[in-house]
């Protein structure tokens, strides 16, 4: 693979109160095979040892820079890191994340290749907090928006473009009307093109979060991405969310209101752009609502999960799964609570 200069990557890391394990992620940029880098970690107002770390760990490297801030959310950070980034490209990860070898190497080759690529992503690995692996595949376990997709050459099937790359599948077009179902995209995975990032803007700072999928989607609007389908990076999962102050239920909660209102927006103001069939807009709208109908009954908002189940029966009124939802959610407390079947669905779509 051809090693050439494509010029400076801005890698923004936000963290808040991890100490312990963001220097993992800094390092495995640090060991990245492309020499030109520079990272900035934006410290989101950490209580704890992150500023003695960084100084005692990276103090004397220029290629880290760090930021501390107030503390704001993931949103304000990654926005910091945009404002105050210098690259011709530009990736993201999270400090309980890490990448791999080779990430930065391959997703330049796959930009060089598809010069109308805005921004490329990859597969993951799930670990959990001792680094062991739990899912080699984790991109299409963890978003269920592939559904709507099974394959790649699905997804891309508007102006598709592929080719190999080491012993990679590469794919590039417009994804613009699938990405309306949900987000496909880790963000952690995600390296963009300058041109791209300032057509995209910055990060929804309203959400606390969900952030990344009106991100990724306006991203995805703005012309055609591409898919390297191989595992870059490590994503942790099972540790407590340190960028948010929400408790577990009320993360969910938000997330489910924050993609439905993406997803409402975007259906009213780029109908006539959304090149899907109806059917699969409306059992993703249906989806949607029985969603936000399953977080706000587990939060014990039975009132507005009520409400949401039937938007969803209105929308898909011969769905018997969101009927019984409907009829869970009127049962009482008590009962509701032994009824395993009913606990069943709603954790399969939360």
């Amino acid at each position: 693979m051809d090693r050439m200069n494509d010029g400076l990557v801005s890698v923004i890391i936000p963290t808040y109160n991890r100490s312990r394990i963001v220097r993992s992620a800094i390092d495995s940029v640090l060991a990245q095979d492309y020499p030109e880098i520079e990272i900035l970690v934006i410290d989101d107002g950490s209580a704890d040892d992150t500023r003695e770390v960084m100084q005692q760990t990276y103090g004397d490297n220029p290629r880290v820079r760090y930021f501390p801030k107030s503390n704001g959310g993931v949103s304000s950070a990654r926005n910091l890191g945009i404002r105050e980034c210098r690259g011709e490209f530009i990736a993201f990860l999270d400090a309980d994340d890490t990448w791999l070898p080779g990430k930065l190497t391959l997703q330049l080759e796959c930009l060089r290749r598809f010069p109308e690529a805005g921004m490329v992503w990859t597969d993951m690995a799930a670990v959990d907090g001792h680094s062991t692996v739990i899912h080699g595949r984790y991109l299409r376990r963890m978003y269920s928006a592939y559904r709507y997709c099974p394959t790649s050459r699905e997804l891309f099937a508007k102006g598709l473009r592929e080719t190999r790359i080491g012993d990679a599948d590469a794919f590039c077009g417009d994804i613009y009307s699938f990405m309306v179902l949900g987000n496909l995209v880790h963000t952690s995975t995600v390296l963009l093109r300058r041109e791209r990032l300032t057509k995209v803007g910055f990060f929804n700072e309203r959400f606390r979060t969900g952030e990344d999928y009106p991100f990724h989607l306006k991203c995805c609007g703005e012309g055609p991405v591409a898919h390297v389908d191989t595992v870059t990076i490590r994503y942790t999962i099972g540790l407590a969310d340190a960028l948010t102050s929400l408790t577990s239920l009320e993360l969910r909660r938000q997330m489910s209101l924050n993609f439905l209102s993406t997803l409402e927006e975007t259906l009213a103001r780029e109908r006539a752009r959304i090149s899907l069939p109806p059917a699969m807009i409306r059992d993703c709208l249906a989806d949607a609502y029985a969603w936000n109908g399953g977080t706000h009954l587990k939060a014990g908002m039975t009132t507005e999960a009520r409400a949401f189940f039937v938007k969803s029966l209105k929308v898909e009124p011969s769905d018997p799964s969101r009927m019984a939802a409907l009829l869970v959610a009127w049962l009482p407390d008590g009962v509701r609570t032994r009824l395993g079947v009913a606990r069943r669905w709603l954790r399969n779509r939360t």
